[in-house]
């Protein structure tokens, strides 16, 4: 996408849960993440997450966008 003659790319990243019956996520492991993706000039546009048996969480999904 172009936007004031820059150019907008964008990256999906995907964290999976842990735990037999009720998965979790390990926000540790997200926070660091994504603060390695902000040192490299990535933003997040948007989050979701993938639910399984009885509302179990199976995988969170973030969106991050930066300009080129």
């Amino acid at each position: 996408m172009r936007r004031g003659g820059d150019c907008m790319r964008y990256r999906a990243e995907q964290f999976f849960t842990g735990g037999f019956f009720f998965g979790k996520v390990n926000t540790q492991e997200i926070e660091r993440r994504l603060n390695e993706l902000a040192e490299m000039g990535w933003r997040v546009v948007s989050t979701s997450t993938m639910h399984r048996f009885f509302g179990e969480s199976h995988y969170m999904t973030v969106i991050l966008s930066k300009e080129e």
